[in-house]
């Protein structure tokens, strides 16, 4: 008698079950809401996002939240240029959630057209939303970017760098990479992308020790090439 009502109780719990989740599945498609990862919209607008799914759900709108292919819908959102990846979901009222992280630009670059390069090396479109403060490249080739990833990364990673550097060009002549600095005269000559630890550990110690004497605007060049020594060239 007792197996007999726990099989009732059973069964009736998985009926108000499969009732409750009918129910919530015939709501109706309600409010559109979203996100920004770090809530910062800045290359893509939360009005822009909502724009382009209601226009790919206007057919959609009156529909039941079973219909909707939410999968459908990420894919949607993740080929946009500004968006590295959507997550999209449902509550039980019927509201569509969305959650955006946006692609993060490390360098400008430019070969002819100006470009991002985003935080995995990959070139992106400028925004019309904002403008990014971030290096400059040119001088090299698309096919260079994977070069000076190493490079920019490590400007991106270092608080002191990402304030310091302002553009990053090759020598044509002679394939050196050379550096501009934020309201300095000299530019830094960097040879090539090797020992980069090394290097930038020597000019923080260059520069913190001109800075304290007072002679940063007595330079022309720095170079960071020789290994473990700093070059400098004099203003004539």
């Amino acid at each position: 008698m007792k197996y007999i009502r726990l099989v009732l109780i059973l069964l009736l719990m998985l009926g108000l079950f499969g009732f409750a989740n009918s129910i919530n599945n015939k709501r109706k498609l309600g409010d559109i809401k979203i996100n920004f990862n770090n809530n910062a919209a800045l290359f893509v607008t939360a009005e822009s996002v909502e724009n382009l799914l209601i226009d790919n759900l206007k057919d959609s709108l009156n529909s039941y939240k079973y219909m909707l292919d939410l999968k459908g819908l990420e894919h949607l959102l993740n080929k946009h240029d500004m968006i590295k990846s959507a997550d999209i979901f449902s509550d039980i009222k019927g509201n569509l959630g969305v959650i955006i992280s946006q692609r993060q630009p490390i360098a400008r670059f430019f070969d002819g057209d100006f470009n991002y390069i985003d935080e995995q090396g990959l070139l992106m479109p400028l925004s019309h939303q904002f403008s990014a403060r971030v290096p400059l490249v040119y001088g090299f080739s698309s096919e260079e970017i994977s070069t000076i990833y190493p490079l920019l990364l490590k400007i991106r990673k270092d608080e002191f760098l990402k304030k310091h550097i302002i553009a990053i060009r090759k020598n044509s002549k002679n394939q050196t990479i050379k550096l501009n600095v934020r309201n300095q005269d000299f530019s830094i000559n960097l040879g090539k992308i090797e020992a980069l630890e090394l290097k930038f550990t020597n000019y923080k110690a260059f520069y913190l020790k001109a800075k304290e004497e007072q002679k940063l605007n007595d330079y022309k060049s720095v170079n960071l090439q020789f290994g473990n020594q700093v070059v400098c060239t004099f203003k004539q």
